[in-house]
């Protein structure tokens, strides 16, 4: 069976959103460790940290969704502090996959200095971290903001010392977003296709199975329901499903909504896979 499972949002502690997660039958969990609302990371006491490790064995994969305080493409103030700290964190845990946003080429003159810094960055995380698998995701946004073009990946394996030891996850409402046209089966291949050439579909580990709310290049990261967006049901479904993704894992980021909704969705997409 394909992992299909959702994010879900951090509100009061890690433990009860790991038995939330368990409870709606998600087999995989994505989560921020900053709780809803707040602007600090959530605490954990040593109780805590082995009860959630301990009930993270239920979950064949976690993904820690790294905060937006991480740029690991800027010459300074790149969050490597926070990235440090959070990795620490998600292994001690359970985490399995840690998803990164590339971030902004700041206090750099172009976008092809911060893919050169975020390699830097990678290859020194890479030198010590084997025990947990480094993601990273594509983006809605442009100018200097590094992974919005699929483009920028390919250039970025080209300076990573072990490409094979990084992996990627796809964000459909965020490449609509960027400027990718998915709203059709031929124009979700021809994506695919880019990203298979690029840095190989093989790596691509996730997908974020999202609908985009904007229009097609606005460069607004705003989610809307798969299947109730501007990429429509058909293209998610074939998204999802094509021959050259269908190892990955999909998650569901859905805007807010109740939970008696946001399961009848879940069980809907779990109805879409193929596999």
């Amino acid at each position: 069976m394909r992992r299909i499972g959702l994010h879900f949002r951090l509100i009061t502690t890690l433990s009860e959103l790991l038995d939330k997660a368990y409870a709606a039958g998600s087999p995989i969990v994505q989560c921020f460790l900053i709780p809803q609302g707040a602007s600090t990371y959530l605490e954990f006491t040593p109780e805590e940290k082995a009860l959630c490790l301990e009930k993270s064995k239920r979950f064949g994969q976690l993904f820690l969704h790294a905060s937006y305080w991480v740029n690991l493409a800027g010459r300074y103030k790149n969050g490597w502090k926070p990235f440090n700290r959070e990795l620490e964190l998600a292994k001690e845990l359970g985490f399995t996959h840690i998803v990164i946003h590339p971030g902004s080429a700041t206090g750099c003159l172009s976008k092809d200095d911060g893919i050169y810094y975020l390699a830097r960055a990678l290859n020194k995380i890479l030198e010590t971290e084997h025990t947990i698998t480094i993601v990273l995701e594509n983006t809605a946004h442009a100018n200097k903001t590094v992974g919005g073009d699929i483009l920028d990946f390919g250039a970025l394996l080209k300076l990573v010392d072990n490409p094979d030891r990084i992996a990627f996850c796809l964000d459909s409402a965020h490449a609509y977003s960027y400027g990718y046209d998915l709203s059709t089966i031929d124009q979700v291949d021809e994506f695919v296709e880019l990203v298979d050439k690029e840095i190989g579909a093989q790596r691509v580990v996730a997908l974020h199975l999202n609908d985009a709310a904007e229009k097609c290049g606005s460069r607004i990261d705003k989610h809307a329901i798969p299947g109730q967006g501007n990429i429509g049901k058909e293209s998610l479904q074939r998204f999802m499903n094509h021959p050259k993704l269908a190892h990955a894992s999909v998650i569901l980021e859905m805007p807010v909504i109740s939970d008696q909704e946001e399961s009848e969705i879940f069980k809907e997409v779990q109805g879409w896979d193929r596999s």
